[in-house]
C-alpha cells in the first residue's frame, strides 16, 4: 500500500494522526480472494514505542479507492524528530512500508 500522513495537534501532548492508503499492486482474484490484510502501526524509534497498532482489511470491491484511518496518539517535549508508520502485510513477506513523520515544522 501507498501511504501519506499528515499531523496536527490536539493539546500539548496528543497529536492526530490522518493516513491516507491507497493500493500500489495489481489484484489478483487467484491469490488475494476477496480481500488483503495489513497492519499498520505507528512507534518512536527514539523511545522503542509503539503507539499505535491497527488491523485495515482492504477489499476487492474498494481497491481503486483511498482510504482513510484517523487515531490520536501522545507526544512529548522535548519533540522527538520523527515517528515512524509502518504498513505491513499481513500475509506476504516483504510487502510493507515505512514513512517518517516529521515533527521538523510541527507547532504545539
Amino acid at each position: 500500500l501507498d501511504a501519506e500522513a499528515a499531523i496536527q495537534p490536539v493539546t500539548r501532548s496528543i497529536l492526530r494522526v490522518t493516513v491516507r492508503l491507497r493500493a500500489a499492486f495489481r489484484w489478483n482474484d487467484r491469490l488475494s480472494g476477496t480481500a488483503e490484510p495489513f497492519w499498520v502501526w505507528m512507534a518512536d524509534p527514539e523511545h522503542a514505542a509503539i503507539y499505535h497498532v491497527e488491523y485495515f482489511v482492504l477489499q476487492k470491491k474498494e481497491r481503486d479507492q483511498t482510504h482513510e484511518l484517523q487515531f490520536v496518539v501522545p507526544v512529548a517535549e522535548p519533540l522527538p524528530a520523527q515517528y515512524l508508520l509502518h504498513v505491513s502485510s499481513d500475509r506476504w513477506l516483504g510487502s510493507d512500508s515505512t514513512l517518517a513523520v516529521s515533527f521538523k515544522h510541527l507547532i504545539l
